[in-house]
């Protein structure tokens, strides 16, 4: 990867470099922590767009750093960019920054960029995995970033402990109430209230947990069944009586939350629900195994079949299990 850059001082008197553009052959672009011994503290505007109508900024005094020579390289941007991860020291992402990059579907940041320019995720819609360092001792990004991305969200938090949060989609509708001569604004799906469990910046596991009926009753089982089973595998700040209530669900849903793993490829999560949980059930019925061994056979759980089949032999030689599909 090659990347256009220069050595500037920021607002706060910081010194620090700024990244222009990146070049390569790969759809990954992974930010460097530091260039020359300076640390990378900025991207310009507009740096991921595709956009061409817009003024650059000032690019004397840049110069180009990384592997390869800038002609025989792409310039990665647009429809091009799929994945990104963004460095510990960065500490401002320029206005535009990834302006209708609808390919981006996964990206990985620290939660001490606090500087994110107007309209830096416009038009990525495809973005479907986050996965985000928290700092619990400092101010965070992560409420503005949930709030600028409303689709549904798989987010990786990465802070004293580990935690698996899924975030639906929301959006809102404007009505006009013309006898009160006003609009009222009607907001669909549980994403809105889920992405206000924050006090100030910090994130309240307890407020998320608490949220889990409406989920249950607003939106698709799929979802629902992911949601409770990332916070039982990464049981981060999970208090005992919201841990039940997801217990609880994925009893009522086994055959429907292993299938939908194996549907999406997440094989750790039908491992976990076969050999790991510690859910105290009766094992599977045959017929329940037999629907996930079919779906797996024809599906892209491949893999898991031998592991599936050993537990339906196993099946009448305990009575007790401690998992449940």
């Amino acid at each position: 990867m090659l990347y256009l850059c220069k050595l500037i001082t920021d607002r706060s008197g910081m010194k620090g470099i700024r990244i222009f553009e990146c070049r390569g052959l790969d759809s990954l672009v992974v930010i460097p922590e530091e260039i020359k011994g300076q640390p990378v503290i900025e991207l310009a505007p507009y740096i991921f767009s595709a956009q061409e109508d817009y003024e650059p900024e000032d690019r004397s005094d840049a110069f180009w750093w990384g592997e390869g020579e800038p002609e025989e390289l792409s310039i990665v941007n647009g429809n091009a960019l799929t994945e990104l991860k963004l460095p510990r020291t960065l500490k401002k992402v320029g206005a535009y920054g990834f302006y209708n990059c609808e390919n981006l579907r996964s990206l990985e940041l620290y939660s001490t960029t606090m500087d994110w320019g107007a309209g830096v995720f416009t038009g990525c819609f495809g973005v479907e995995a986050i996965r985000i360092y928290v700092d619990e001792t400092q101010k965070s990004c992560m409420k503005e970033l949930l709030m600028e991305l409303r689709q549904s969200l798989v987010v990786s938090y990465v802070g004293k402990g580990q935690a698996m949060l899924i975030f639906s989609d929301f959006f809102e509708e404007a009505v006009e109430n013309t006898p009160a001569r006003i609009l009222v604004t009607n907001t669909h799906g549980c994403g809105k209230q889920y992405r206000n469990a924050f006090v100030r910046t910090q994130f309240q596991f307890h407020e998320y947990d608490s949220l889990f009926p409406y989920v249950k009753v607003q939106e698709p089982e799929s979802l629902v069944c992911r949601l409770a089973l990332g916070r039982l595998m990464f049981p981060y700040e999970l208090e005992s009586a919201y841990q039940n209530q997801y217990e609880e669900y994925v009893k009522a849903h086994n055959v429907e939350a292993a299938s939908q793993a194996i549907e999406r490829g997440a094989q750790e999560e039908v491992r976990w629900l076969l050999e790991v949980s510690p859910l105290e059930q009766t094992a599977p019925s045959k017929e329940e195994l037999e629907q996930v061994i079919s779906l797996a056979v024809n599906g892209p759980g491949g893999s898991l079949v031998s592991e599936l089949m050993d537990q339906k032999r196993k099946q009448g030689s305990v009575k007790r299990r401690r998992f449940q599909l």
